[in-house]
């Protein structure tokens, strides 16, 4: 099977370190800025443990639904989380994502907190194809771009979220 980049993009954000990996690993958090630009969180729920899930649910324009699953595989408090990020259902089964029939039906997700000076935390996330197929391979490798624009939007509505908590 071909094995391809992983996919990585990483900020500086003005907030420290335990703050960030807080709006990471806490519901009451994700469900203010984890999600594409216009979506709103309309289910989230979490077992923050290796093993445990974040099932949630987001609406967006038109009353679109999209909902998705995490399972955690490693934890290290403060400095990295490592997961499956799936797209789901609202009972939890796993489904493709809604805009592209061949994407892999689990991504592997390792993000890491780094202190980036005086209350600064440097987060790096990345993905790639888990268990896929050659299709789910060559549909990830072309979304490169799309995955950039996404990844954007989440990360200023988290920069947004982590100055609000600091007001």
């Amino acid at each position: 099977m071909k094995k391809v980049a992983p996919f990585t993009t990483s900020r500086v954000l003005n907030a420290p370190r335990a703050l960030v990996y807080k709006a990471q690993t806490e519901v009451a958090h994700l469900e203010k800025w984890l999600s594409p630009a216009g979506f709103k969180t309309i289910h989230a729920e979490m077992d923050f443990k290796v093993g445990g899930t974040y099932h949630y649910g987001l609406e967006g324009p038109g009353g679109m639904q999209m909902w998705g699953l995490q399972t955690f595989r490693e934890i290290v408090p403060n400095e990295k989380v490592v997961l499956i990020q799936s797209f789901s259902d609202k009972d939890r089964g796993l489904t493709r994502h809604p805009m592209s029939a061949d994407w892999p039906l689990e991504m592997l997700s390792t993000t890491t907190f780094v202190d980036a000076g005086e209350g600064k935390t440097r987060i790096t996330i990345s993905w790639e194809p888990y268990n896929s197929d050659e299709a789910g391979i060559a549909a990830f490798d072309s979304a490169r771009s799309g995955m950039e624009g996404g990844f954007a939007g989440s990360l200023a509505k988290l920069e947004a979220h982590l100055a609000s908590l600091q007001e």
